[in-house]
């Protein structure tokens, strides 16, 4: 019977945990970069970007893959190195280390150079997200399109 009750019990708790309000978490724009290396086509680097998390439950970014353009040119694809814990009730400017990998030997110098001679540049990341909260696990597509001032 203690067994049946606790069962009926834990079931309960779960559906009125899974039943809470989830509020949108929002994120704000990048404060800075850093850049930690180059290896042939790799670029390792950090970004800080402002997160404010006003739910009852903290998440963990697992897995984060992008791919980017900018002015309409495939730049190749940014993944997460580390995963990222953001913890409940929170809003703090929080690091994500990230490795990009260039399309190509082709893509040079020069041509980024080009891209960033432009006032504005158009930045385009495709991907998904991959979240953990708990036991759920949620896979967020990514579609976002940013015209950016750079001067």
């Amino acid at each position: 019977m203690k067994k049946q009750i606790l069962a009926i019990s834990f079931f309960v708790f779960l559906f009125f945990v899974s039943c809470s309000t989830f509020e949108e978490v929002r994120i704000g724009p990048a404060t800075g970069i850093e850049i930690n290396g180059f290896s042939g086509k790799q670029v390792n680097f950090k970004v800080m970007v402002n997160i404010e998390n006003p739910n009852r439950q903290s998440f963990t970014l697992r897995i984060l893959e992008l791919d980017v353009s900018l002015n309409g040119t495939y730049i190749g694809q940014i993944k997460s190195t580390e995963k990222v814990n953001i913890p409940k009730r929170s809003g703090k400017v929080y690091t994500f280390p990230l490795s990009a990998e260039l399309e190509s030997s082709s893509f040079n110098v020069l041509a980024l150079t080009d891209l960033f001679l432009h006032r504005y540049i158009n930045v385009e990341l495709k991907g998904i997200a991959k979240i953990n909260s708990g036991l759920m696990r949620k896979k967020i597509p990514v579609n976002e399109q940013e015209k950016i001032k750079l001067y």
